[in-house]
């Protein structure tokens, strides 16, 4: 015998047999978007050990790092990669989208100035953590 989920089928028993709870007759696609999101991000959280020991670089040499003689594996060497990650890649795509966003948007006749302020605020904290990592790199060699 198949049976649907409780949150694929409504009820189609009589008023008075139902209990307090009623399930809604339409599937509720917002609940089992974010329960899906929720099993990722549970899924996320238990493989993140397995993956970041198989991010492990061993003895390849790191360039630009904040300390010097810091591997990617410690704190200091984490954190400037994940600068470096969203500074390089996240930041520009997403204001790249903005922009486009905000050109989309002048063009339908809608507001278009967040969007486009956005954009070009990512696009200069981008350009302000590469200008950082640049001082960082070249004063690792003044003593």
């Amino acid at each position: 015998m198949k049976t649907a989920l409780a949150f694929w089928r409504g009820t189609t028993a009589p008023a008075a047999l139902r209990s307090t709870y009623e399930r809604p007759g339409a599937i509720n696609w917002t609940r089992i978007s974010l329960l899906f999101a929720l099993g990722v991000v549970l899924a996320g959280n238990l493989a993140a050990p397995l993956v970041a020991t198989a991010q492990n670089l061993g003895t390849s040499p790191q360039f630009g790092q904040a300390v010097q003689g810091q591997q990617a594996t410690t704190v200091e060497g984490t954190v400037l990669n994940i600068v470096n990650w969203g500074c390089n890649v996240i930041a520009p795509v997403i204001a790249i989208a903005c922009l486009g966003v905000a050109g989309w948007h002048f063009k339908s006749g809608r507001g278009y100035l967040g969007w486009g302020v956005t954009g070009v605020s990512l696009l200069v904290i981008s350009g302000l953590g590469r200008m950082a990592e640049g001082f960082i790199t070249q004063a690792q060699g003044i003593q």
